[in-house]
């Protein structure tokens, strides 16, 4: 008898290193339910889901700040442009200083000079302040605005208050809800914002290049409020003498303010009121010079699509790797998104929202991951169904290990593999159940197919089917096998299922029941079948089809001398491909040649395995 398994060959198969092969696919619906599609579109539906709950409590709000400060921090490397010259002085300044500053550094040659002052109240006035407007032509005063009060300069009558005065305006800074300054008004505002009308009396603008909407301040380097910034306190401006101050304020734009110490907060940190307006000046300036972009917020359609974009990236990423790799590439993804934020920012000015992005992308992985995780339970729920109430449980969780061999969509995919078929039927019952009651029947055939069923699930099987008093069993599913070691050990657990299936029997039948001193017969059969389910909507049913079945059940019902000549309790044949795959294993048998089976036109080599201790013949 052969030792080693080196391959068998029957009708043409090798069984030996065999490749389990798909050879159908579910239903569409099966396939959508159980596909990564729906995944992807369960963790689409999530974050679009969730952006909109954010919008809807202004949450989204609240996230981008929180980033776009990070972002803002990061950006932060760009000094002053030397060509601002930051006028500090002290709070409640008297007005004859500030007067004769701003006609000094007029003289001097200052392009423009803003005054960043309240002058709604005189402090030790002067002459000198009502004719500065006149006398100092490129001069800018700020206005300051509390609500509907407005602090007019006290020196200017009521018709200079109320006209479009060009040197007038409002130095209220733009503060968001968290009372945090990161915007300065548009240029639709232009007309009443102090430093647009500077910058704009500097470089003789009309406005080009500035964005209509609201945009963000560039600050410079968060650890130093002035950082590069050119500054000189008042009192030298005006202890200098003319041609010294020449030299500092030549063609240079002046912002002339208070800093008092106090500070307000921005996007990069605390900074002086003053720094503030100071960058708000030289980041309009540099727009208009067209060396800097306008850091300005997306449009209403800019912003959904980008939004949307990194939704579908998350809900994609969950969809098509696992778990563990997700998170791995979720993390890569975030990093990309702050990276395509900051050239997007850095090319076109754009300051896209990040913190609203990140959040989409990781609901939307989150919601796939577990419409995923849905997806795993239905498929493992199914195979529970089908296979825990014939099987170990070990087997069954084998099966749910091995489920993407086989699994597709909802139902197990038909799937060509080798397996091991066992048929078993009782003999005489025909007659038994017409000579007694119909209950003791059933009961009678509840027991022997209870303790059969508990065989086979003992040896790795998987009942395939109860027709009356037969019994269809598979070894080698569902869960396919892939190397020879594999498949003989399945051939190895139907034979011994044979034997342990006789002894049962042989317990539990009386010895009246039977044919010719036979109670049962068993077929054992080795080769390639396909495994799947038939039937659909609710009732479906998992099955293997295929010759080696119809070879399995015609050695069960062959009728042989050797069954008068040497009868046994239980009558077993198994063929030669499962002889072979068994290996020295193999109990004792007779070698009854090749036999004609009903059907088919090949004869099959066949043998009969013995109950008792020792074959005979």
């Amino acid at each position: 008898m052969a030792g080693a398994v080196r391959g068998v060959r029957e009708s043409g198969q090798r069984y030996d290193a065999f490749v389990p092969r798909m050879i159908d696919t579910p239903p569409a619906g099966e396939r959508f339910l159980d596909g990564k599609i729906l995944s992807a579109i369960g963790g689409i539906v999530a974050g679009v889901l969730a952006l909109a709950l954010a919008a809807f409590l202004r949450l989204d709000h609240a996230l981008d700040r929180a980033a776009d400060d990070r972002v803002a921090t990061a950006l932060a490397d760009q000094p002053m442009s030397p060509q601002l010259l930051v006028v500090t002085a002290a709070s409640r300044t008297g007005d004859w200083k500030i007067a004769n500053a701003v006609l000094r550094l007029d003289s001097a040659g200052a392009r423009a000079v803003g005054v960043a002052v309240d002058l709604s109240m005189a402090v030790a006035p002067t002459g000198a302040l009502p004719e500065l407007a006149e006398a100092s032509p490129r001069a800018i005063f700020g206005v300051e605005q509390s609500g509907d009060s407005i602090a007019w300069p006290w020196f200017m009558s009521d018709s200079e208050r109320t006209r479009d005065n060009t040197q007038l305006g409002f130095t209220e800074l733009v503060r968001d809800a968290d009372g945090v300054v990161r915007m300065s008004p548009g240029s639709a505002d232009s007309a009443l914002n102090f430093a647009d009308k500077l910058a704009r009396t500097v470089h003789g603008s009309t406005g080009a290049g500035l964005p209509a909407r609201e945009r963000r301040i560039r600050f410079g380097n968060p650890d130093s409020a002035w950082f590069g910034a050119q500054m000189l306190p008042l009192d030298s401006v005006l202890g200098l003498a003319p041609d010294k101050l020449r030299q500092v304020a030549l063609d240079r734009t002046v912002l002339l303010g208070i800093d008092d110490g106090s500070t307000v907060p921005t996007s990069v940190g605390a900074m002086p009121r003053l720094a503030v307006i100071a960058h708000d000046v030289d980041s309009r300036a540099r727009i208009i010079r067209g060396t800097d972009h306008a850091l300005s917020p997306p449009s209403r359609l800019t912003r959904v699509s980008w939004l949307l974009a990194w939704v579908i990236v998350g809900a994609t990423l969950a969809a098509l790797a696992s778990l563990r790799t997700t998170i791995l590439l979720l993390g890569l993804a975030i990093v990309a998104l702050v990276a395509l934020v900051l050239w997007v920012i850095d090319y076109s000015g754009i300051w896209l929202p990040i913190g609203t992005a990140m959040a989409g992308i990781v609901t939307a992985t989150a919601g796939a991951e577990a419409v995923s995780l849905w997806q795993a339970k239905r498929r493992q729920r199914l195979t529970s169904l089908l296979f825990s109430r014939f099987v170990t449980p070990e087997l069954a969780a084998d099966a749910w290990s091995a489920r993407h061999l086989y699994l597709q969509g909802g139902r197990p995919a038909p799937l060509q593999l080798p397996v091991t078929v066992l048929f078993i039927d009782l003999r005489g019952f025909t007659r038994f159940s017409e000579a007694n009651p119909p209950s003791e029947v059933m009961e009678l055939l509840t027991d022997v197919t209870a303790a059969c069923a508990s065989d086979i699930a003992a040896h790795g099987g998987l009942v395939d089917d109860f027709a009356g008093d037969g019994i269809k069993a598979d070894f080698g599913v569902p869960a396919p096998r892939s190397t020879a070691a594999d498949i003989a050990r399945d051939a190895a657990n139907a034979v011994r299922c044979a034997l342990a299936l006789a002894a049962t029997i042989s317990r539990l039948l009386p010895d009246t029941l039977g044919a010719g001193g036979t109670q049962a017969r068993v077929g054992v059969h080795s080769g390639v079948a396909v495994a799947g389910t038939v039937g659909g909507g609710t009732r479906l049913k998992y099955t293997v089809v295929g010759d080696v079945v119809n070879v399995a059940a015609r050695l069960q019902s062959l009728e042989h001398p050797d069954d008068r000549s040497a009868p046994e309790p239980v009558r077993i044949l198994i063929s030669e491909a499962t002889l072979k795959l068994l290996g020295e294993s193999a109990p004792p048998l007779t070698d009854l040649g090749p036999l004609t089976l009903t059907g088919r036109e090949q004869p099959v080599h066949a043998y009969r395995l013995w109950t008792r201790s020792t074959a005979t013949g």
